[in-house]
């Protein structure tokens, strides 16, 4: 059996989202180079089940476009044809204009390699839920955001809380 897109973006909305989620409010995600070495790893195991010998899917971290001059975080090549570009962002609140520049280098990255989709991952202790609204245009059917925020779970005294913790170990002093 194979993985559609359609399995694929059933495992990055819930089981990836969540996965990422628990490593985040366990400390184990302290940048966004800890998110993107995690994202690759989870995404590689899910594709491994349907494919063991590598054969088929590639994952790969931050490949050079030469052709559009960019590197997208993460891209999933299927039959060494690109397939799905990930972008990743671990930030304290992702702003709105970040947000569109991410979703723009993905549409325009989409007119040239053609991939079947495009993906904002990002992981945020304060917003509430996504930040691009309204129409797609021409992101329709081929950009998703996929946010993953801590306010939206628990209450804001918590998350003050947490971030003492976070604090603690992504900026580590020895005494």
């Amino acid at each position: 059996m194979k993985p559609g897109i359609k399995e694929f973006h059933k495992f990055i909305k819930k089981p990836f989202a969540k996965q990422i989620r628990d490593a985040y409010e366990r400390f184990e995600i302290l940048s966004e180079a800890d998110l993107q070495a995690f994202a690759w790893f989870l995404i590689r195991e899910f594709l491994r089940q349907y494919d063991s010998s590598n054969k088929k899917f590639r994952v790969l971290n931050k490949p050079y476009f030469k052709d559009l001059h960019i590197h997208p975080d993460l891209v999933i090549f299927r039959r060494k044809k690109p397939w799905v570009l990930i972008e990743l962002k671990e930030r304290r609140q992702l702003t709105l204009k970040s947000a569109q520049k991410e979703r723009n280098r993905l549409i325009k990255a989409r007119k040239a390699v053609k991939p079947k989709r495009g993906y904002l991952i990002y992981v945020a202790r304060w917003g509430s839920g996504r930040v691009l609204g309204g129409p797609k245009g021409l992101g329709a059917r081929f950009f998703f955001e996929i946010p993953i925020v801590m306010d939206d779970m628990w209450p804001s005294e918590r998350v003050s809380a947490w971030e003492e913790g976070f604090r603690e170990w992504a900026k580590f002093a020895a005494r």
